[in-house]
């Protein structure tokens, strides 16, 4: 693909002072450490959370300030070089919606979710395929269908054995047909014997089935009486404590056989609360409260992945138009984005993407378009990007312009006059109509079938040419941890995996 850069034009640097119509500010006060717990001294601090991006190497590896948590690189997957008791608690800030599972919607279902249900494979952080639910793997004799054999004793939470036909249960509706999530990842699925399978998948690899250890592919069964469908591991949610109240703090306690118990405790408001509340593990982008970490010894912060990148998709973009430059990109991470982020850094999955059958793009209708961008309402970087948008398409100025013939080649004929705040139906309905100026969306910096997940986002919409894709930032998640816990593992895709051990 034919990218043209162009250079950051002279003084944007300083943009920012000349223009700011989005305030960035922490909807989080200062706070002082709990009684008793000692402090160590810090310098001043400004009036807003510092957005200052690191810009580390690969692995990455954030600088170390006094302001800062302690920094520790995980070894190989664990996300903690410490050895010592297991977790027991683990802070959730997200609603968690039993219906949903096993396919999370948020991060808090992510991390939950991950502790109950398994994929037949899984994908370490290395990026190596691994047996999951599944113990073997191979191609059939015409490399067409994946023979794969579940592992000995493989058993749901309850005792009940698992055999293939739970596995093609798990996936098909009552009439039999794929799942529309499954569907879109498996051409089809057939039983060999009682732990084989043959599957056919729809990106066709000739070295590993890494689209097995998607999380729509986890295995569960539902059971009467019981809003959670029953999965593979070890544990189960205790009856009667897992509806989260709204509004409220809960705790969602998981447990099962000679295991030590877990439990996740779901509190919507302020982050910080959860430390409080005495959690072994929160995961969290919140500055105020990686600041408010760094005062409480007993937490040290552990970066992840970059998890996701936030992209702007633009109706009627031209091929030859420029792209942000990598400059213009990291402008836009430390300046819009509130918590950690960097800008989008190359190459970029859906640009590489080979051997994928694509939709091409219809003829569209060159009208006048809608003037405003499209945010998901449910996620605050997307905003918080949109609304920066709307604010240098209101601005005047070289570097304002110079910024916005990047994102709108068309200007003037093209501005955003405002930004809008859609979810459900709405946003889904939007983004296939493709009737605005633009839309801000987020991807998975690391999914694990690239091709599905670029078929999915052209249904969505149809009229996109994928090389006109603009890259803008990163975000990742930082996991603050109790000093002298250990046994939890990243995955490739930002999943954790918290080890449980033996009851006393």
């Amino acid at each position: 693909m034919g990218v043209h850069v162009l250079p950051m034009p002279r003084g944007f640097a300083r943009f920012q002072v000349i223009v700011c119509l989005v305030t960035l500010t922490s909807a989080c006060g200062p706070r002082n450490a709990p009684a008793g717990v000692p402090v160590s001294p810090q310098p001043n601090q400004p009036q807003e959370p510092s957005n200052t991006v690191a810009n580390p190497p690969t692995p990455p590896a954030p600088p170390v300030a006094p302001t800062k948590p302690t920094e520790v690189e995980p070894a190989n997957c664990a996300l903690s070089a410490d050895s010592g008791e297991p977790i027991t608690t683990v802070g959730l800030s997200d609603p968690v919606v039993p219906s949903n599972a096993p396919r999370p919607s948020n991060a808090s279902e992510r991390v939950l979710f991950r502790q109950l249900y398994e994929t037949l494979v899984r994908v370490d952080c290395t990026g190596r395929v691994r047996p999951g639910l599944a113990a073997s793997w191979r191609f059939d004799a015409n490399a067409r269908n994946w023979i794969v054999v579940l592992r000995e004793n493989a058993s749901f939470s309850d005792g009940t054995p698992v055999t293939a036909s739970d596995v093609k249960g798990s996936w098909t509706g009552d009439a039999g047909a794929l799942r529309p999530p499954v569907s879109r990842l498996v051409r089809s699925i057939d039983l060999v014997d009682d732990r084989t399978l043959a599957i056919a998948l729809r990106t066709e690899r000739s070295d590993v089935p890494m689209p097995l250890a998607h999380p729509d592919l986890a295995i569960a069964r539902s059971i009467p009486d019981s809003p959670w469908p029953l999965g593979t591991r070890s544990v189960r949610v205790e009856p009667d404590r897992g509806s989260p109240r709204a509004n409220a703090p809960s705790v969602i306690a998981l447990t099962g056989g000679s295991v030590a118990a877990l439990q996740f405790v779901v509190a919507p408001g302020d982050p910080r609360d959860l430390l409080d509340r005495g959690v072994d593990l929160l995961l969290t982008r919140d500055p105020a409260t990686l600041d408010y970490a760094a005062t409480l010894p007993q937490f040290l912060s552990v970066p992840l992945e970059w998890q996701h990148v936030y992209v702007q998709l633009t109706p009627g973009r031209s091929r030859s138009s420029p792209m942000l430059s990598e400059d213009a990109r990291q402008v836009l991470a430390h300046d819009a984005v509130r918590g950690e982020a960097r800008g989008a850094r190359g190459p970029f999955w859906w640009q590489m993407v080979e051997g994928c059958a694509l939709a091409s793009a219809p003829t569209r209708e060159q009208s006048s378009p809608i003037p405003r961008i499209v945010y998901d309402a449910n996620d605050s970087v997307t905003r918080e990007l949109a609304e920066r948008f709307v604010g240098l398409a209101r601005a005047s100025g070289p570097a304002a312009t110079a910024f916005l013939d990047m994102l709108l080649p068309d200007r003037p004929k093209r501005t955003y006059q405002r930004a809008a705040a859609l979810s459900g139906d709405a946003l889904v309905v939007a983004r296939r109509r493709g009737a605005d100026a633009g839309y801000v969306m987020s991807l998975d910096s690391r999914p694990v079938d690239a091709c599905r997940d670029l078929q999915v986002l052209m249904e969505g919409a149809r009229w996109l040419d994928p090389e006109t894709i603009v890259p803008l930032v990163e975000t990742r998640l930082r996991a603050i941890v109790r000093r002298g816990r250990s046994g939890v593992t990243a995955e490739w895709d930002g999943g954790l995996v918290i080890a449980r051990r033996e009851k006393e």
